[in-house]
């Protein structure tokens, strides 16, 4: 009889770890729901995805979908590792956190009061900086595809990585005054652990963090060939060739390379709530997020984003590594983590946020709380924000667009007015403000978290013949490498002996993109003549090419 009763209450509690959310009745009914989420492209022929539903300290739902290894016919198995990419950079920011509590070092500390030979620039760089993504450091998987190198075939060892920052002329921005994502300061990170501890920062990882969390099936990969034990591989489809079973030519852990199970993410998870390893202190300081110079918050700590989503307090990181992809969220409130990793790039993907959702939905605010009342704007207000728009600092570009009497990005995204100059949109929790400079221009500001601007600008399309002045080579001395910038038929683009031929598209006057995501602004002389070019791409600005 007594454990009859034990039992019902067992059960009883596991589900109300499942309802007390409101939202799912059963664990079934919670399965049901997510297998309706997987891809269509997924199936028991094709590459695919695990995932993981963490409730109460508890793997409530574990399941894979899809193949783990194709050519010896092995399905997808939460028990099983997956490379989980730069969702591994929180196990070196943990570990750093661990060190600057303990007093071995000071994450305040400038990097070159570890690093020999290292640069000085205007401005000092600390390990802070570092592991907010926040150093002004140039990006090094980005600056060697710049360099004419495929990072996923040609080999990139840990010291071409710091190299890159020792070859750099400035540092891209004052430290800590933007958030711009860089992998490049998690290798340097791995370096200056090695010497504060005398070990390897891999092994000191696994001794320190991985092995008292009983985290018994993850491995950190610390060189190109090493045998992962029970790990699936990852695959992309080509048309021409079908499924490829993608590989990577480095291993440099600190910005990557743990392969890990869903089961032993869930004890790593369960360390955000009960900071088993290292304690509160380093649990506070891991989680804290970086406060940006212009007081912003840059909602990123110690390799982990922390947030909100919907109203909700989330810890949450994405990775991609050869074709893994991997989703890792906590919503501590609510103690729910959620993990998804697919073997099947973008075509096993799925936003983990679904499931958030379907567990948490009646808890989370509206992306808009206008959505049903929004606000009626005069159409000659909308066209007269609707067009270009050009960030002064990057390059990129947001083009705004009229469709059925609302303002929409690129066609697509509408925009939802909550004032006469002030939009928002439906999923997202920033919003947009046009204002009118007293020059008559208008300029845009995105405002989420932090703010970023951008200015209208006229669109160019090129006469014939314009195109003819910006033929030349250029050469930039920090890569080692010459561009050939070439026009043929009132078209121009870069030439170059590894990265082929890339097609420029002109934006606005002295400013083109590609579809390899490069933006290019020629400088010109006072007397008007081209004298160079600097090249943008995402996480690297201004990388300099003289004219030759």
């Amino acid at each position: 009889m007594k454990n009859s009763i034990l039992i019902t209450i067992i059960v009883y509690g596991i589900i109300c770890s499942l309802t007390s959310y409101g939202q799912i009745t059963t664990k079934k009914d919670l399965e049901v729901k997510i297998d309706a989420m997987i891809p269509s492209q997924v199936n028991d022929s094709t590459p695919g995805v695990v995932v993981g539903v963490v409730q109460n300290g508890e793997l409530t739902l574990s399941k894979g979908y899809g193949m783990a290894n194709l050519s010896y016919g092995i399905s997808n198995d939460p028990e099983m590792v997956y490379n989980i990419g730069s969702v591994s950079k929180q196990f070196l920011g943990y570990a750093f956190a661990m060190l600057h509590v303990n007093g071995q070092l000071n994450i305040n500390d400038p990097v070159s009061k570890y690093m020999d030979d290292w640069p000085e620039f205007d401005h000092p760089v600390t390990l802070k900086h570092l592991l907010s993504h926040t150093s002004g450091y140039r990006e090094a998987y980005t600056m060697s595809y710049l360099a004419g190198r495929d990072i996923g075939i040609d080999r990139l060892s840990r010291e071409e990585c710091i190299n890159v920052v020792r070859n750099q002329p400035g540092l891209e921005f004052a430290p800590g005054s933007r958030w711009t994502y860089n992998s490049t300061a998690w290798v340097i990170l791995a370096e200056v652990l090695k010497e504060v501890t005398g070990q390897e920062a891999d092994t000191w990882v696994q001794e320190n963090i991985l092995t008292p969390l009983n985290m018994n099936n993850t491995q950190i990969e610390s060189y190109v060939g090493e045998v992962i034990y029970n790990a699936a591989e990852s695959y992309s489809m080509e048309e021409d060739k079908g499924f490829v079973n993608e590989e990577s030519n480095r291993a440099i852990f600190g910005a990557a390379d743990i392969y890990t199970s869903i089961t032993d993410l869930v004890k790593w998870i369960n360390n955000y709530r009960t900071a088993e390893i290292g304690g509160s202190e380093v649990q506070k300081l891991f989680l804290d997020p970086y406060i940006l110079t212009d007081g912003t918050d840059s909602e990123y700590a110690l390799g982990i984003r922390s947030g909100n989503y919907r109203g909700l307090k989330r810890y949450s990181h994405t990775g991609g590594h050869e074709a893994f992809s991997t989703q890792l969220s906590y919503y501590p409130d609510y103690d729910l983590g959620i993990i998804i990793i697919s073997n099947f790039g973008s075509k096993g993907w799925f936003p983990s946020t679904e499931i958030a959702e379907l567990i948490l939905g009646e808890h989370m605010t509206s992306s808009s709380e206008i959505k049903s009342k929004p606000v009626a704007v005069n159409k000659n207000i909308l066209e007269q924000y609707s067009g270009l728009y050009l960030s002064p600092v990057t390059n990129s570009t947001i083009e705004f667009t009229i469709s059925d009497d609302s303002l929409s990005i690129n066609g697509q995204r509408k925009l939802i007015p909550s004032s006469e100059n002030t939009f928002v949109m439906d999923g997202w929790n920033g919003h947009i403000q046009f204002n009118e400079l007293e020059t008559g221009e208008i300029q845009l500001t995105i405002i989420n978290g932090s703010e970023r601007t951008l200015n209208k600008v006229e669109k160019w399309a090129p006469q014939q013949g314009e195109l003819q002045e910006f033929e030349a080579n250029y050469w930039s001395d920090e890569l080692e490498t010459i561009y050939h910038i070439e026009n043929n038929d009132n078209n121009l683009s870069i030439k170059h002996r590894w990265l082929g031929e890339i097609e420029l598209e002109p934006v606005t006057r002295d400013i083109f993109k590609s579809d390899r995501g490069l933006s290019l602004k020629f400088a010109r002389s006072e007397d008007g003549e081209i004298k160079g070019l600097s090249i943008y791409s995402g996480r690297t600005m201004n990388v300099y090419f003289q004219r030759q």
